[in-house]
């Protein structure tokens, strides 16, 4: 059954900006952080400007050198986060079951809808369709029978095209690629994978299962059932299940003190546990992720001996598990925080032997500052930890800019 939908908004920054100016349409564009606090990189680049070779991760200086009428534009996060809140939209028009995978990705479910819209193909169609009439941007959508298949589908053409993959289509057009083109490889596993002379996907899907097990734990089994077309995870609508509660954020300069990093991470916990108090979830379980100036990213997850919600007891577990896997030298140009092992505050209260009056003082705190933000905004009160390097002022969390999400498959930490 083709009705898993994956959908994918084709050079979704740089293509905003070309909706929101005409001027900028059929030109060269890319987004770009400032000069002065992030040296430079490309955030993305219209199709444009990648005929001349401009990507992600570039820095201006040698982006202009492929292109030198490359036209650099500031990002503007909450114009990216209200299209893709209507794109959402448009995606929940067709089905309930939408899984918003990130910023500009989404997959849909739509099994039963055929009767109303018609088959998936059609369906991917009309939302190709609807996007670039209602919004000015084009989306690429792939359809398939699995989750990882309509992704790897919807990456096969670009931009503003339909792929299809069938069950019989995985060994003669996935097994070919790179075994890095597969969902969840990153620099660091292709090496390793490398190493045992596997080079191509079909490498992978021709590997003894226990090859890879012995190697890699259960990862090598998720690996494997990919690398084979099998995937049995299904699509989880918004409030379907809420499996966990985080925030990531890319910093305006690159964070080289333990201060520095701190301070972040407090404002990050502070979005993570106002969110978690407004759902009446409380988390046994605390997961990092940081990235360094050279792009490698880690993440690392530590369950931990009470269920917790307040923003003190997040920043403090957070800065620990942070403080065992950072060498203290390499500079931080990513970092985020997320809360899982949810359990329900209305289900249970956790009671102490002793009278924790610091606790105590830790939720009343937070249940003012609460009250505060939610009656003047998001910004009209900040804790004095956060003004030493000015990180109240720097670090804007948007309500939609979700955790980096995880790799199915990666419960246990690691590098993506």
């Amino acid at each position: 059954m083709r009705n898993i939908l994956h959908v994918d908004l084709n050079a979704f920054y740089a293509s905003v900006e070309q909706a929101e100016n005409k001027e900028l349409q059929g030109k060269p564009v890319a987004v770009a952080g400032d000069k002065e606090k992030r040296t430079g990189i490309i955030l993305t680049a219209s199709y444009e400007a990648r005929r001349f070779g401009v990507k992600t991760g570039m820095t201006i200086g040698d982006a202009k050198k492929l292109c030198r009428d490359l036209i650099l534009v500031k990002p503007n996060f909450k114009n990216y986060v209200r299209y893709s809140n209507k794109v959402m939209d448009i995606l929940r028009s067709f089905t309930p079951d939408v899984e918003v995978f990130s910023i500009d990705e989404a997959w849909l479910d739509v099994a039963g809808c055929e009767g109303i819209f018609g088959d998936g193909i059609t369906i991917a169609n009309l939302i190709r369709k609807r996007i670039k009439d209602e919004l000015g941007i084009t989306a690429s959508v792939g359809v398939s029978y699995c989750k990882l298949m309509a992704k790897m589908a919807s990456d096969l053409k670009k931009p503003d095209a339909t792929s299809i993959l069938d069950k019989e289509d995985v060994e003669k057009v996935i097994w070919p690629m790179a075994v890095e083109e597969l969902f969840g490889v990153g620099r660091r596993m292709k090496k390793r994978l490398n190493s045992l002379a596997i080079y191509t996907i079909g490498d992978l899907a021709n590997t003894p299962l226990n090859l890879l097990v012995k190697n890699f734990g259960k990862v090598g089994r998720y690996y494997w059932n990919y690398a084979n077309g099998i995937d049995f995870s299904k699509v989880c609508g918004d409030y379907e299940c809420i499996k966990g509660v985080g925030n990531s954020i890319t910093t305006p300069k690159d964070l080289m003190t333990k201060d520095e990093i701190s301070e972040v991470f407090m404002v990050l916990s502070e979005s993570v546990g106002a969110r978690l108090r407004s759902l009446e979830f409380q988390g046994n379980v605390i997961e990092i992720v940081f990235r360094t100036n050279n792009f490698e990213t880690t993440v690392r997850r530590q369950k931990i001996n009470e269920c917790i919600d307040t923003t003190i007891d997040i920043h403090r577990y957070a800065m620990e598990l942070f403080l065992k896997h950072w060498d203290g030298k390499t500079r931080i140009r990513l970092l985020g925080v997320r809360v899982t092992g949810l359990k329900s505050k209305q289900d249970f209260q956790q009671i102490s032997l002793f009278d924790d009056n610091t606790k105590v003082k830790n939720q009343k705190i937070d249940a003012c500052l609460d009250e505060i933000r939610e009656k003047y905004g998001k910004y009209s009160v900040f804790r004095a930890v956060t003004m030493k390097n000015d990180s109240n002022k720097n670090i804007k969390i948007l309500d939609r800019e979700e955790w980096i999400p995880m790799n199915s498959f990666n419960k246990g930490g690691g590098n993506i």
